[in-house]
C-alpha cells in the first residue's frame, strides 16, 4: 500500500517541525505549508489523504481556506481536520460548518493525536445540525463581507500611491498639469467603477468613463475567445457601435499570450510598428494609425487572487431553475485610440493609462471574486441537501420531503407513491470494472432516472447503489408504469467498462408502496417498498413489484 500523505497548514514553524517528526516516525509522508494560499496550491498538486489546518492563520484564516479547499473538485472528499487553541463557545460548530470533518485541540497529546488521525483516515466525520449550520454560515458570510471590504480599502490606499509617479516625470509644466489632471480623472473614474453593482457593469461603463476622463476619441472592449482567437465587441464609446459590430475581428493566440504576460499594454504610434498581422487588420478595419491595446486580465499583479478564481471549480447542480454555475474567468481586450483627431498619445498619457488599467483590472477582479464567493456560499447551502457523488438529493432531504408529502396528501386526500431502486449486480460490476467506473455508472444511472421522471418527482440516494423516489399523486398502477419505463431505459444505458473485459449492462429492480394504502408514515412506506424490492429481486432482477 502506498504511503499516506498528510498536509499540515500552520504558520508556526516549530509546530510544523514537531508534527512532521511525529508523522514521519509513524510512516506518513508529511507536507507542510505556512500560509493558506500555499496550502491550497500544495493540496491541489499533491492530493493528500488528509489535511490538518490551523484555524488562526495570517492573511486568510482557516475558515476561508477550508471553504476554498472544498471548492476544488479533486479535494471535495479529502478530510480536513482543524487544529486550534480556540475554546470559546461555538468554535467547534464554526469549524464543522466551514467544511472540516473534525477538530483537534491544542496543546496536542501525541498518542491521542495519532489515534484521531487514524480515525479520520478511516472515515470518521463529525457534523452539526442543519439549524446550527445555517446559523454559523450566516455569521461566516458577514465576516467574509467585512474582510472583503477591508481588502477593497487597502486597494484604495494603493491608488493614492500612484501620485508618486509625479516625481519620475521630467516634463514641462504644461505636461505636468495635464498629467495631474489625468491622475485626478483616473481616481474619479476608479471610484465610480467601485460603485457599480456587478463586474459586468464595470465593463459596461468603462468605455464612456474613459473617453470622457482621458480625452480619447474611442474606447472598445472585446471579449477574447481563446479557442479560435475571435474578438466579440461587448461595449464601445466614441464611435458608431452598430457599424463596428458588422466587422469580424480575430487576434493571434500567440500575440494575445505575449500581450497578456509580457507587454501588458502595447502602444502603437504608427501602423509600421504593428508586430502582428491580425492586429494590423484590426487597425485597418478601425481606420486607426495610433492606438493603445491591452489585455485587462493581464494587468493585475494579484496572482494569488487569480489562482483562487481558477481553483473554484464549476458547479453544476440539478437541471432545474435553482441550478447555480460558477463560470471560468473571461478574457477581455481593450482598444483605445484618437480616431478622429489622429493626435498621438504622449508617453506620460500612456503611463497614466497603464496605471489606470491596472487599477481597473484589480477592481474588476476583486468584484468578480466577491460575486463568485457569494455564489459559492449559495452552492454550499445546496450541498447540504445534495449527494456529493451523484448530484441528486441526499437521504436527509428525502426524509424532510416525504414528511411534507404525507401531510399534503393527507390534507387533500391524494395518493402518492415511493419507489425503492436497487442496481442489479452492482457489486460484481464494481469489483470487475473498478471503483472509478463504478462511480461513473452510479452518476450515469442517476442522471438517466432524472431525465425520465417528472420535475415534481424527488430522487434521492438512499445509500450505496440504492436510490429512493417520491412520486406525488401517483397510485400503484401509475407508479408501476413509470418504474417499468425506468427499467427499460436503464437496461439500454451503456455503462463504462475496461478494455478487454466483457460488455456489461446494468439493470435496476424497483419496489413500490403507496400512501395511504400501504402505510401512513415514512417507516411503514419504506418497509413496504423494501419488501416489494426484494420480491422484484427474487423474480430475477430487472423487474418491478408493488406492495401487496
Amino acid at each position: 500500500m502506498s504511503q499516506r500523505k498528510l498536509l499540515y497548514i500552520e504558520d508556526d514553524a516549530d509546530s510544523r517541525e514537531m508534527i512532521a517528526d511525529v508523522l514521519h516516525l509513524h510512516g506518513f509522508k508529511f507536507l507542510g505549508a505556512s500560509r493558506g494560499l500555499e496550502g491550497i496550491r500544495i493540496a491541489t498538486q499533491e492530493l493528500p489523504d488528509l489535511i490538518l489546518l490551523d484555524i488562526n492563520l495570517p492573511e486568510m484564516d482557516g475558515y476561508e481556506v477550508t471553504t476554498l479547499l472544498k471548492s476544488v473538485k479533486s479535494l471535495e472528499n479529502t478530510p480536513i481536520i482543524a487544529i486550534s487553541v480556540e475554546t470559546d463557545e461555538g468554535s467547534r460548530e464554526r469549524i464543522l460548518t466551514a467544511g472540516c470533518q473534525g477538530f483537534i485541540s491544542k496543546p496536542i497529546n501525541i498518542p491521542e493525536f495519532l489515534d484521531r488521525i487514524d480515525e479520520y483516515l478511516s472515515g470518521r466525520t463529525e457534523s452539526v445540525t442543519p439549524e446550527v449550520e445555517k446559523k454559523f454560515l450566516t455569521e461566516y458570510n458577514l465576516r467574509l463581507g467585512e474582510k472583503l471590504q477591508n481588502k477593497i480599502e487597502e486597494l484604495e490606499k494603493v491608488n493614492l500611491s500612484l501620485i508618486s509617479m509625479n516625481e519620475e516625470l521630467n516634463i514641462s509644466q504644461s505636461q505636468l498639469t495635464d498629467y495631474n489632471n489625468r491622475l485626478l480623472a483616473m481616481n474619479n473614474i476608479a471610484n465610480s467603477l467601485r460603485l457599480q453593482n456587478s463586474p459586468a457593469e464595470v465593463l459596461q461603463v468603462l468605455p464612456q468613463k474613459l473617453t470622457e476622463g482621458f480625452n480619447v476619441d474611442r474606447c472598445l472592449i472585446f471579449e477574447y475567445h481563446e479557442d479560435n482567437g475571435k474578438l466579440d465587441l461587448l461595449h464601445a464609446a466614441g464611435t458608431a457601435e452598430s457599424n463596428i459590430k458588422k466587422i469580424k475581428f480575430k487576434l493571434n493566440p500567440v500575440f494575445y499570450q505575449k500581450l497578456k504576460d509580457d507587454l501588458k499594454i502595447l502602444w502603437i504610434q504608427d501602423k509600421k510598428e504593428i508586430p502582428d498581422e491580425k492586429l494590423y487588420k484590426i487597425a485597418q478595419s478601425l481606420n486607426s494609425t495610433s492606438f493603445i491595446i491591452g489585455s485587462l486580465s493581464g494587468f493585475s499583479s494579484r496572482r494569488d487572487a487569480t489562482s483562487i478564481l481558477k481553483s473554484i471549480a464549476s458547479y453544476s447542480d440539478r437541471d432545474n431553475d435553482e441550478s447555480i454555475t460558477i463560470e471560468k474567468p473571461r478574457k477581455y481586450i481593450i482598444f483605445i485610440d484618437r480616431g478622429k483627431t489622429q493626435r498621438h498619445f504622449e508617453s506620460y498619457e500612456v503611463r497614466v493609462l497603464k496605471a489606470f488599467l491596472q487599477t481597473t483590472s484589480i477592481i474588476y477582479e476583486n468584484m468578480l471574486l466577491y460575486h463568485k464567493m457569494m455564489k459559492l456560499y449559495k452552492i454550499k447551502e445546496q450541498e447540504a441537501i445534495t449527494d456529493a457523488l451523484t448530484n441528486v438529493f441526499n437521504y436527509r432531504f428525502f426524509q424532510s420531503q416525504i414528511e411534507r408529502e404525507i401531510v399534503r396528501s393527507d390534507r387533500h386526500s391524494k395518493h402518492f407513491s415511493i419507489a425503492m431502486i436497487d442496481i442489479d449486480n452492482f457489486k460484481q460490476y464494481n469489483d470487475s470494472q473498478g471503483h472509478l467506473n463504478g462511480d461513473e455508472a452510479l452518476k450515469l444511472i442517476a442522471k438517466t432516472i432524472i431525465q425520465n421522471i417528472r420535475k415534481s418527482d424527488t430522487l434521492a440516494r438512499y445509500g450505496g447503489d440504492e436510490f429512493v423516489m417520491i412520486l406525488p399523486e401517483l397510485d400503484k398502477h401509475q407508479s408501476k408504469s413509470l418504474a417499468e419505463k425506468l427499467c427499460m431505459v436503464i437496461g439500454k444505458t451503456k455503462v463504462p467498462r475496461k478494455k478487454s473485459t466483457p460488455k456489461v449492462n446494468l439493470t435496476v429492480s424497483l419496489g413500490i408502496s403507496t400512501f395511504p394504502d400501504d402505510g401512513r408514515s415514512e417507516d411503514d412506506l419504506l418497509k413496504k417498498a423494501d419488501e416489494a424490492l426484494y420480491q422484484a429481486k427474487d423474480l430475477g432482477r430487472n423487474a418491478v413489484c408493488i406492495s401487496a
